[in-house]
């Protein structure tokens, strides 16, 4: 069972582990350059979180195992980040 939740002060640098992990993925396909950009600061991370724009899957320990950021453009909302960590992949986390 997938459980989405608001994400948490406390959650913020697992996501930044999350982004790490999911960009290695793309050294194997010759983009280094994603691989290796440096994840959201923990202080960007917290402003969408404190304004309630940062969502995080979290497995049955609720740790979380993805996460999606969304910003404001306009009167829209645009989806800014999501990552899957790769040991959850393939289980539709990031639809």
């Amino acid at each position: 069972m997938v459980m989405i939740r608001l994400a948490r002060q406390e959650d913020l640098p697992a996501l930044r582990d999350i982004e790490r992990a999911a960009g290695k993925a793309f050294a194997d396909i010759d983009m280094a350059f994603v691989a290796d950009d440096e994840p959201p600061s923990i202080e960007t991370l917290r402003t969408f979180q404190k304004d309630g724009r940062a969502w995080v899957s979290v497995d049955r320990n609720d740790y979380p195992v993805a996460y999606l950021i969304a910003d404001i453009i306009g009167d829209d909302a645009h989806i800014e980040q999501v990552s899957v960590h790769p040991c959850y992949c393939g289980e539709g986390l990031g639809r």
